[in-house]
């Protein structure tokens, strides 16, 4: 019985210690990266602390400029819809994006399979300080339709996830404030992130706010809580499981959205994912790969 113990010991305080040295080199890893995207990290500023409204609109402010200059994206995966019987269904999918500096960023996602949906997809633009331009192209009819702004808030093809969720949050459509400084459990880590409120100012919501958790070191987005038009907690999005692209851009590869209500859950999982193209090679000219441009982002190029 003492060997047994013992080897039980060894066991478990071998796999702890792996544990531990798998972390810490994945921790050293990611303090030791290099950036080489050209775009250099800005420096953090002093804060404002005492005004929670100044100060929750300095920090989601910041969290934008620090995630600027991406140049463009294009990202494949698999999504898994579960409904609150636990049964599934799983779809593979494709997403284009363009950064807008001014104008907005513009989105493409399209779906791969399985068959009924094939062929599907949603052009996006975000119009800063309003509601933003949707349009839907089905395969059956070859139409593409314009998605008007009352059904923004509408379930994007039978995912928990809206057409008002497929944009970046724009700092500049909400009213913020900070609520506290809080923490999140993932697996044996915990992340210290800033708490934020945010008020949609633009029409066609279907949220009265929502909380915004972000990462107090990099600055990206651990968890969105969203609240409906009645203030209840309607959904939360969790960002897991993240990559970070050229030393300079973090990226989740795993997304879920988790519906309170209705207890279905709809998963993206990304199995591949680029980051400004120009800094990738082209396997066959062996030159950097050319930046999308605004004619990959056009009703006529959601039709193709």
């Amino acid at each position: 019985m003492r060997h047994q113990s013992r080897t039980l010991l060894w066991v478990v305080m071998a796999f702890v210690l792996s544990h531990s040295v798998s972390l810490g080199q994945q921790v050293k890893k990611e303090q030791k990266a290099v950036n080489k995207s050209g775009v250099p990290f800005p420096k953090t500023p002093t804060f404002s602390t005492e005004e929670p409204a100044v100060y929750g609109k300095q920090l989601a402010k910041f969290a934008d400029l620090y995630e600027q200059g991406w140049v463009d994206e294009v990202s494949r995966g698999r999504m898994t819809l579960t409904d609150a019987g636990g049964d599934s269904v799983k779809r593979t999918f494709s997403r284009r994006s363009l950064e807008g500096a001014v104008k907005g960023d513009k989105f493409l996602i399209g779906f791969l399979s399985p068959s009924e949906i094939k062929g599907v997809k949603a052009l996006t633009f975000e119009n800063p300080g309003s509601s933003d331009d949707n349009w839907l192209y089905l395969p059956s009819n070859k139409r593409v339709r314009r998605i008007s702004g009352a059904n923004n808030t509408a379930s994007f093809q039978g995912t928990e996830f809206t057409y008002e969720d497929l944009v970046n949050l724009d700092y500049r459509e909400f009213k913020w404030r900070f609520l506290k400084n809080d923490t999140i459990t993932r697996g044996r880590k915990k992340l210290e992130v800033f708490k934020l409120d945010a008020v949609p100012t633009y029409a066609d919501t279907g949220y009265s706010h929502i909380h915004v958790y972000l990462n107090r070191k990099t600055w990206r987005q651990e968890r969105v809580d969203y609240f409906n038009l009645a203030g209840q907690h309607l959904k939360t999005k969790d960002n897991r499981d993240w990559k970070l692209k050229h030393g300079r851009f973090w990226r989740a590869t795993t997304i879920e959205m988790a519906n309170l209500r209705s207890k279905k859950t709809t998963l993206l999982t990304l199995d591949r994912f680029f980051v400004n193209l120009s800094l990738y090679t082209s396997r066959k000219t062996k030159k950097p790969r050319k930046n999308l441009t605004a004619a990959a982002f056009t009703k006529r190029a959601l039709a193709r």
